[in-house]
């Protein structure tokens, strides 16, 4: 008997796919944004993301539980920009600010494609299209749809966002996660041996409103958080640039849970935005970024904010990944 499953399960009321290898244990709930909302270690039942108790605290606050999907990802000012000849307007759901964010895939209805097991891989496939939501086709009025590929083996797992733009005018886009990770993992707050390590080398200045400038400065704790360093004591809400040619890898390492978790992303992502509270919520929001936040607005080469638009007929994947290991 294979030591890989996947199947069908209720979870808070919703459908939902369970799945097992012999080191991961996952549920991905399609109806409420295609979110991997539980990633488990099998070995002591460590939860690695931060889970809801119940269905009303996930409705409350679904952004800071599991991998919410962000399409495009963070800020928009105003909730408007421009391009090729169009205005797009999306939502000013950050009214204190005045800004759209998080996009308009979160919270959607996905539809399940594919839920089943391939040798040692567990595979679950959801699929999404614009015109039959009238929310997201409001916001980008353009025929599209987004498979999201889940690939669970060993332990690690790979999630593909498959773009297809059906349309006949280009499709500005952006993706980002706001993947949120228990941290610590074992939920000590005042251990210190819980670390978290980013290859990055400069963050953008924010207005008050959390917008770029377009300036690019020096990170003060850069070698520290390059080596991996404790966030305790340091709130964060910060957008990082990814080196020109760094990786795109972000690597949380807690000795007392004995157990490392590795998040990549492809050459897509040029960024992260890290997020942790007040640093001491018992959370740590890595969310790897195709384009900087505010994006259409922030006058700098495409190359260096990520401001992509994908051409009629054109299909883009792009792809990240978490690795789960154990520390010596």
């Amino acid at each position: 008997m294979s030591k890989v499953s996947v199947e069908k399960i209720n979870y808070l009321g919703e459908e939902a796919i369970h799945v097992l290898t012999p080191e991961l244990e996952a549920v991905i709930v399609p109806s409420w944004g295609t979110n991997l909302l539980e990633l488990k270690w099998r070995a002591g039942e460590q939860a690695l993301l931060r889970a809801p108790q119940t269905r009303e605290q996930f409705l409350s606050a679904s952004v800071l539980y599991g991998t919410p999907v962000l399409f495009p990802p963070n800020r928009i000012d105003g909730g408007e920009f421009e391009f090729n000849g169009r205005t797009y307007r999306f939502p000013v759901n950050e009214s204190e600010r005045g800004n759209h964010i998080h996009g308009v895939l979160m919270n959607e209805p996905w539809k399940l494609h594919r839920a089943e097991v391939q040798g040692e891989q567990a595979i679950v496939e959801t699929t999404i299209d614009s015109k039959e939501l009238p929310a997201v086709f409001e916001a980008l009025p353009h025929h599209f749809t987004v498979k999201m590929q889940f690939v669970f083996e060993g332990a690690s797992v790979i999630q593909r966002f498959m773009l297809d733009n059906l349309d006949e005018q280009p499709l500005p886009w952006g993706l980002g996660y706001h993947t949120t990770f228990n941290y610590p993992l074992n939920g000590q707050l005042e251990s210190g041996r819980c670390t978290f390590k980013l290859e990055t080398d400069q963050i953008w200045e924010l207005t008050d409103r959390l917008l770029p400038t377009g300036e690019l400065k020096a990170i003060p704790y850069g070698a520290e958080l390059n080596e991996g360093m404790p966030l305790t004591g340091l709130p964060l809400d910060t957008v990082f640039q990814i080196p020109k040619d760094g990786k795109c890898e972000a690597v949380i390492a807690d000795q007392d849970a004995g157990l490392q978790i590795t998040y990549s992303g492809d050459s897509y992502f040029g960024q992260w935005v890290v997020y942790n509270n007040d640093s001491r919520a018992g959370y740590l929001c890595p969310e790897p970024y195709t384009w900087v936040t505010n994006a259409p607005h922030v006058q700098l080469p495409d190359d260096l904010t990520g401001f992509r638009a994908l051409a009629p007929g054109g299909q883009v994947t792009v792809e990240t990944q978490i690795v789960v290991s154990t520390l010596a």
